[in-house]
């Protein structure tokens, strides 16, 4: 979408110097600049974020492509200032590799992009596109065109209003409930007296509780119940959250009305994490992800196999015993968004000894170091990028592990999927009766959806140089079984990863499967 304000707050007319009324549209630097230190008495920080994004998109992409905007230099560095305060201030993380025209065009030429008005202009689309998608899943009421699911039907809809308890918000106020899925505060109110959702929500349903009718939440267009499919579902898992509804009787009983409800239309709420003991439940189609949750997350093995031991085997806790140095454990709880750059850089943090202060482009650098040392390499040519290397290093290009990419899912390279306790060796060179001990790549996304990147050599399929229907029968019996887990699984030859074409091949297919927002 082109933003949510009709009007144009933040250019204005310059007259030339020396009097010859030559006049050029440019940004109104002054009142931009003020957006820096907090929001403006007459415009709210998403009405500036969106028209802030759209000036600075157009402008970028007319420069990027051989004509000229409205901006010059120094503006558009005023703007490119200013934008990341106020979407900080929205929690949208936004840190654009350059701060105006100039440095811009160093970033393209360092990027290769030099050749190509195209290219530019998908890493524009590619900067952007995420920031008006976070704005959008935030602030219903502006989303227009974004296509949306409608598989909950109306009757499903009145069974759930109608069943469901009215105190929807449960141990919390409706403020308080709705706060936890929408920015009150840049909703606006319906009520003209008011300037927000906020101030709107709270006198008429807590200052004056019998105002309103007491199931408006179903109908109020602000929060999209029935607009599409994706609210409601989030409204019905915030429902059961542990800081929402403390007594496990009725969150059960709740959780059954619900499922019994949405089974009729595909979908489910799934146990995807705890809190203190308490479920978190997370909207689902049914037969979507992997049932459970994850508890053995070890990867980016750059050394001799790690020996593992049950440490609790009533619990199936894992412990290293030995050759633990040569291999990462996240040893967090996976949330219901799944596992993002953003979140393993944190994990990061605790685990490498950075001085306070530094910079997630910092913590992310030397992230993507470790991890690529557990990349595939080929000895006799080390400057040379292998298959591997080629598919992680354009993920992260095109999501990268930094303040800019942090809502993204994060990459993971050699990941253990079954652990036996002995090595090949011990084995006698014969392969373990679990099947595949590895998985090339893993992401982990919302809804416990597991995407399974496997790059295949010939070592997969042949025996020397012939074909081996055995190896190909073991590849895709491994296959089955991992999809019938609930695992999706995609295969990319070593052969097609060394054509030219590769990388955008492969952007096309992470754009599809690995986009937080599924834009």
């Amino acid at each position: 979408m082109d933003g949510a304000v009709n009007h144009q707050p933040f250019v204005r007319q310059h007259t030339s110097p020396g009097g010859f009324g030559f006049a050029r549209t440019g940004l109104d630097s002054e009142r931009v600049d003020r957006l820096r230190t907090g929001p403006l008495d007459d415009v709210t920080d998403l009405d500036a974020a969106y028209e802030l994004i759209r000036i600075a998109r157009t402008d970028l992409e007319a420069f990027a492509t051989g004509g000229s905007g409205r901006l010059d230099d120094n503006e558009m560095a005023v703007l490119l200032g200013a934008l990341p305060k106020v979407l900080r201030r929205l929690k949208v993380p936004f840190a654009p590799p350059f701060r105006d025209f100039k440095s811009f065009k160093n970033h393209w030429k360092q990027q290769g992009m030099s050749g190509s008005y195209d290219a530019r202009r998908r890493y524009l689309a590619g900067l952007f596109e995420p920031v008006w998608g976070k704005l959008d899943t935030h602030h219903p009421h502006l989303v227009q065109d974004r296509p949306k699911s409608h598989r909950i039907t109306d009757v499903t809809r009145r069974r759930l209003r109608e069943r469901l308890p009215i105190n929807w918000w449960g141990t919390l106020d409706e403020v308080e409930f709705l706060g936890r899925l929408y920015d009150l505060d840049n909703l606006p109110s319906n009520d003209h007296r008011h300037a927000s959702a906020t101030q709107d929500i709270g006198h008429h349903c807590i200052a004056d509780p019998n105002d309103w009718e007491a199931d408006w939440i179903w109908t109020d267009p602000r929060f999209a119940l029935a607009d599409g499919d994706e609210y409601l579902l989030r409204f019905l898992a915030e429902m059961l959250h542990p800081a929402v509804r403390t007594d496990a009787a009725e969150v059960e009983q709740l959780h059954s009305l619900i499922n019994a409800a949405l089974i009729h239309d595909g979908y489910e709420l799934t146990e995807t994490d705890s809190i203190s003991g308490a479920p978190v439940f997370t909207p689902r189609p049914i037969g979507a992800g992997v049932p459970g949750t994850m508890k053995n997350l070890y990867f980016a093995s750059n050394g001799p196999k790690p020996e593992f031991v049950l440490g609790d085997a009533l619990n199936n806790d894992v412990l290293v015993v030995k050759n633990g140095e040569f291999c990462l454990q996240f040893d967090r709880p996976l949330g219901a968004s799944g596992l993002t750059w953003g979140s393993l850089m944190d994990w990061w943090r605790t685990r490498v000894p950075f001085p306070e202060g530094t910079t997630d482009q910092t913590v992310g650098q030397a992230l993507y170091k470790r991890l690529w040392t557990s990349l595939h390499h080929n000895p006799k040519r080390p400057d040379a990028i292998t298959p591997e290397q080629l598919l992680f290093r354009t993920y992260c290009r095109h999501y990268p592990i930094d303040e800019a990419g942090a809502a993204y899912p994060a990459l993971l390279p050699q990941v253990y999927l079954h652990l036996d306790p002995r090595t090949r060796a011990e084995r006698g060179g014969k392969d373990s009766v679990l099947g595949r001990e590895r998985m090339d790549f893993l992401l982990l996304l919302p809804g416990a959806v597991r995407i399974v990147v496997e790059v295949d050599g010939k070592q997969h399929y042949a025996e020397g140089d012939v074909a081996s229907p055995r190896l190909y029968s073991k590849m895709v019996a491994e296959d089955r079984a991992l999809r019938l887990k609930g695992y999706q699984v995609y295969r990319f030859g070593g052969h097609e990863l060394q054509q030219a074409t590769a990388p955008a091949m492969l952007r096309d297919f992470f754009a599809a499967v690995a986009d937080p927002q599924g834009h």
